[in-house]
Formats: C-alpha cells, sequence, structure tokens
C-alpha cells in the first residue's frame, strides 16, 4: 500500500475537524504505518496535530451532548441474545453481553449495561461496549473494547472514539439514567454528586492494541493524547472463550440464550508512564 506524505496526513486530519463528533471514523485515523517523508508513524503524526493545532482535548469536551429525555439504557437489556451469528460485529456483541453476565470486571468495578447507542440530533455517533460501577472510587466508566486479534484498529483510533462516546454525554443525566444501580459495597445508595464519569479502553492481553500500549514511549504524543482525554487501559489477561450451545448459534434460532465464559477474566490496568 503506498505511504503517504506528512503533508497529506495532514491536511487530511484537519478536514476532519469539521465533523468532530466523527472524526474517529476517518480512514487515516486509523490507518497504520509510516509516512513517506518523515518516516514517522500515521497515528503519532496525527495526535500531534490534534494536540498542537486544534486542542483536541479542550474541543471534544465541548461535544453536542444527548438531549435530555433521549432513552439511553435499553429495557431489553438482560443478558441475552437472539438469533446470533459468529462472526463479524455479532462476536463482539456476544463478549459485551458475556461480560455483563459475568458481572465483575476487576479495578473497573461491576458492569451494568453493554452496546449502549449514542445517538445525537439524529446522528448515530457509535456504542458504548460496556458501562461499568466501581463503588469504592464512585466512578461509572464508559468502557470501549476490541476481541478480535485480527481486529486491528489503532490504538489512536479506538481512544478517539471513546473519548468521543464518553463526551457526548451529559455527566448529570448519564449518572442518573443508572441511579438505582451505583450501591455502595454494603448494598445500600450513594450520594450522586460523588459518581464521576470515566472512560477506559479494554483490550486482549499481548493484543495488537496491548502491544500498541507497551511500545508508547514511541508514540509520544499519542500517550500524551491519551493522558489528556483520561482515558484508562486495561487487558485482560485470559482468553475470553465463549461458553454457547451450537443449537443457539443457528441462524434460525429462536430462543434468547445468556453467553458466558469458560473462564474468569482478569484484568490488569496498563499504566502510562509520564513521557
Amino acid at each position: 500500500m503506498k505511504r503517504l506524505p506528512a503533508r497529506e496526513v495532514i491536511a487530511r486530519t484537519d478536514a476532519l475537524m469539521d465533523q468532530v463528533q466523527t472524526l474517529y471514523r476517518g480512514s487515516i485515523i486509523n490507518k497504520r504505518g509510516r509516512t513517506a517523508n518523515s518516516d514517522i508513524p500515521y497515528s503519532e503524526l496525527i495526535a500531534q496535530r490534534l494536540l498542537h493545532a486544534h486542542n483536541f482535548p479542550e474541543v471534544i469536551r465541548q461535544l453536542p451532548k444527548i438531549p435530555k429525555g433521549t432513552e439511553i439504557r435499553l429495557p431489553d437489556h438482560d443478558g441475552t441474545l437472539l438469533d446470533p451469528t459468529i462472526l463479524g460485529m455479532e462476536q463482539e456483541a456476544r463478549v459485551a453481553a458475556a461480560l455483563y453476565n459475568h458481572h465483575h470486571l476487576g479495578q473497573l468495578g461491576k458492569v451494568i449495561d453493554y452496546s449502549v447507542p449514542v445517538t445525537v440530533d439524529g446522528q448515530a455517533v457509535g456504542t458504548i461496549d460496556l458501562v461499568s460501577f466501581d463503588a469504592a472510587s464512585h466512578t461509572l466508566s464508559v468502557i470501549g473494547y476490541a476481541y478480535h486479534e485480527r481486529k486491528k484498529d489503532t490504538l489512536l483510533h479506538g481512544a478517539l472514539e471513546i473519548a468521543t462516546l464518553r463526551h457526548s454525554l451529559h455527566d448529570g443525566r448519564f449518572i442518573q439514567t443508572y441511579a438505582d444501580l451505583l450501591n455502595a459495597p454494603d448494598g445500600e445508595p450513594i450520594d450522586l454528586q460523588q459518581v464521576k464519569v470515566r472512560s477506559a479502553l479494554l483490550y486482549l492481553e499481548g493484543s495488537y492494541q496491548d502491544r500498541s500500549v507497551k511500545a508508547l514511549k514511541r508514540t509520544p504524543h499519542v500517550a500524551t493524547l491519551i493522558q489528556e482525554l483520561d482515558i484508562r487501559i486495561f487487558s485482560i489477561a485470559v482468553e475470553l472463550e465463549l461458553r454457547d450451545r451450537a443449537r443457539f448459534t443457528r441462524k434460525q434460532a429462536h430462543y434468547p440464550y445468556r453467553p458466558v465464559f469458560h473462564f474468569v477474566p482478569v484484568l490488569r490496568e496498563r499504566m502510562i508512564q509520564p513521557l
């Protein structure tokens, strides 16, 4: 594939700023490799441009929010799926439901929702893979993850996507949406004024994205952008092997099923060292 010069990468990035709410979908954002003339990683050059030319962390915090009165929490989210398929995005939907059924997600707390669509002013922005609540830190986490090793989305793409979804939320309304599930460890309700909303990324240990996190010293502007967007990164330390009955994965399945895991997911936070 032909390598792009730095000037073209910058021009494509600048053009995306006209539609910040869908910027993360731009093909240049998810491009792997290095520029033709300066041999700089595409992600590093884009992150540098977003930070220094556009003050992106501040811009994204000003995104239009999901309007008041819009239903965020879907009533049919009970951990079951109907008519699933083995391949494609449906596989990630099964993993999201299985993590919801597992309930606990280590430092991220208890999973309280999954596959939450985000729509602003009639425009589909994207889907939040998981929502979790950690009672100890009073943190409501908006989580994005990549399940397939073959799905080599860049770390930059994942960070910009979850940051966009998180900042499309009005914190107060989002917290109120899940108020009945935000309880202290003893089950008692907590003061909602103490709850904070944060974003996180979740990857398989050893995956393309996880290796990218370990190599962030080579892309310091990507690391800085992730830090300024207040995104935590975690890896799941075991392969997520779903325990599904074959009869429930036929295309003509008529009954809902509840995906679960063979193994207990173990999370480790990937700390980004100051650069």
